[in-house]
């Protein structure tokens, strides 16, 4: 055998062994819940890069957004790290590492919805309607970070770095409320009944998903603050009083407009109709 041929047999031979000893590729493991603390750390499921995935994907290899039964959120890529820190507000504060675009997907309960608020946040809805938590508008190292619906769940999409910032990498993050209500208690005011409200810390001054996580948990516990008056009062307290102890709604309280409701500090009588 020549040298020559002799080199093009031993350079085949290695090759092919180089190519035994490749790593395959293999799914990642399903993801668990995080560790409970004051700090959790988890690593995702695999998923298909930014391809498009269903609610039931999400759901089956996700890892659960605050209690059971509130939603999953998947990340993307399979071993990006998703931390968790729980407030003593009652709300909790999420970080993905944004390895990609999108950084992860959000689906809610089985039978429940997703939906966008204007002003960038989101909430989660149930298989009955109720919203069961409220995602606030995500917030990126360096590079723009926003919720989009796609499909039947929540993308975290981000964008380019901004200027002067790294390039990819970093983590976005996002507050994640589930209980917004406190407490609801009627009792008697100067006119009649009045029911006081005491909302969650996460919710006063908070998101527009928060507000709406708020007035659904009322409704369902209280129904007669659905009618028009009492939600009228309530976003009135919301906007104009939020660092009240409790926020009195009265059922018997006339409806008019803003801004009647605005100047008679969310406490109009039938002389103001």
């Amino acid at each position: 055998m020549t040298r020559a041929r002799a080199r093009t047999v031993t350079t085949a031979v290695v090759v092919l062994l180089l190519a035994a000893c490749a790593p395959t590729s293999l799914p990642g493991p399903a993801a668990g819940t995080p560790t409970p603390g004051p700090a959790a750390s988890a690593t995702g499921s695999a998923t298909d890069g930014d391809a498009l995935l269903d609610a039931d994907v999400v759901r089956q290899r996700g890892l659960p957004l605050g209690d059971a039964g509130r939603g999953h959120l998947l990340p993307v890529p399979h071993d990006a790290t998703v931390d968790v820190v729980p407030g003593e507000d009652g709300a909790a504060a999420y970080a993905v590492a944004a390895g990609g675009d999108p950084a992860a997907w959000v689906a809610a309960p089985a039978g429940g919805g997703v939906a966008l608020e204007t002003d960038g946040s989101a909430v989660l809805r149930g298989a009955g309607g109720d919203v069961v938590a409220a995602l606030g508008r995500p917030a990126g190292a360096g590079r723009t970070a926003s919720w989009q619906v796609e499909g039947d769940v929540l993308a975290l999409r981000v964008g380019t770095p901004t200027d002067g910032a790294a390039g990819a990498g970093g983590a976005v993050s996002f507050e994640v409320g589930t209980a917004a209500l406190t407490s609801a208690t009627w009792g008697e005011a100067e006119g009649g009944r009045s029911l006081a409200v005491v909302p969650a810390q996460w919710v006063r001054g908070g998101s527009l998903a928060a507000q709406r996580a708020l007035e659904s948990q009322l409704e369902a516990t209280e129904p007669e603050a659905a009618t028009p008056t009492m939600r009228a009062q309530l976003w009135c307290h919301v906007l104009g009083a939020p660092d009240k102890a409790s926020w009195n709604l009265e059922p018997w309280r006339p409806e008019v407009g803003t801004g009647t409701l605005i100047a008679t500090r969310c406490n109009p009588t039938d002389a103001d109709a």
